[in-house]
């Protein structure tokens, strides 16, 4: 194993230890004051979320258990940020997947999708 591989597992093992020592923050609740290594949500970005419920002020790194494999990740408050803010996703979705199972989800979705665009293909030739 690399050095630069070593350091990042070392990294990623001290980060799920503080998501688990801290426990669970509810970043919609207004009387939660947002720790150190929080980053405040902008509201203007999750106007796109049409719903009557209480928006995040502030995203921190969340722990995940995979759904495939049960392994547990950390949700880091930057890819929620993108996640939420960017890509304009559901407010009241979360990751449910690591990032090896998400992989192997994407990897199978795009051969399938390959499989399905190869017969339209050849539906389309015999036509």
């Amino acid at each position: 194993m690399t050095r630069r591989k070593a350091k990042k597992q070392k990294l990623e093992a001290a980060r799920l230890r503080r998501v688990k020592q801290r426990g669970p923050i509810n970043p919609c609740d207004p009387n939660v004051i947002p720790p150190a290594e929080a980053i405040m949500a902008n509201p203007q970005a999750l106007s796109h979320n049409n719903t009557y419920g209480p928006m995040p002020r502030f995203y921190v790194d969340q722990l995940v258990q995979c759904r495939q494999c049960g392994k547990e990740e950390v949700w880091r408050a930057e890819a929620q940020q993108w996640w939420y803010e960017v890509a304009k996703g559901n407010i009241n979705s979360k990751a449910v997947l690591c990032r090896a199972c998400r992989a192997v989800e994407q990897q199978r979705k795009a051969e399938a999708r390959k499989v399905h665009q190869n017969g339209l293909a050849l539906k389309e030739k015999l036509d």
